[in-house]
């Protein structure tokens, strides 16, 4: 698996890079949502990557800029019907916060306003990557979530640094506590809401 890429920016173009890494053009295909990340020709540039391998199929590597970008496209590509390419003309058409906020809020009409996206694929969107999102907590979650953290949890500190030793991502921790943030018992310990946090988690 090929996780990333760093290299020089040899090739520029509005859905596909080429990174010169050590003297090999490794090319990428990305979204704009990228593309118009990317430094200029010439600058050194780190690309999160996806390999998509079929046995019917060439090998395709797609590049993102962002570890938000790259999980919108892994659960896209998930969905029935939506293949890798399908997945990158849909996510330059929107943005990963704007995509995620129309799944969470399940807004079929802005949906089919995406390149490739009819009604019925807008609605099995919203039924399979409704979940997937949620747990990533992009989108409109996020302003939930500022809400809820405000409010505050009993031993907010540790938790958030046990957490984060168990390798949980600041984003999960925010959908963590933002779930259990109501239901914290009052004689609850660190270690007690670590555990309710780690279940709604899984």
């Amino acid at each position: 698996m090929i996780d990333f890429v760093t290299g020089k920016l040899f090739t520029k173009e509005p859905l596909r890079a080429v990174v010169n890494n050590h003297g090999i053009g490794i090319e990428l295909l990305i979204p704009l949502s990228t593309s118009k990340n990317l430094p200029n020709k010439g600058e050194e540039v780190t690309l999160l990557t996806y390999l998509h391998w079929r046995q019917e199929d060439s090998p395709l590597l797609f590049g993102f800029y962002t570890e938000d970008e790259r999980d919108i496209f892994k659960i896209l590509v998930g969905v029935n019907k939506v293949g890798p390419k399908m997945a990158v003309n849909i996510m330059s058409s929107v943005e990963p916060e704007a995509f995620a906020t129309m799944i969470l809020s399940e807004d079929v009409a802005k949906l089919t306003s995406l390149k490739g996206v009819g009604p019925k694929l807008a609605q099995r969107l919203v039924v399979e990557l409704k979940e997937k999102i949620a747990k990533l907590g992009i989108g409109a979650v996020n302003a939930v979530e500022t809400i809820e953290e405000s409010q505050g949890i009993p031993f907010e500190s540790d938790v958030r640094e046990g957490l984060e030793y168990l390798g949980y991502s600041p984003k999960e921790i925010a959908l963590g506590i933002k779930r259990v943030s109501n239901n914290i018992p009052a004689n609850a310990t660190a270690q007690d809401v670590i555990s309710m946090i780690l279940q709604s988690l899984n």
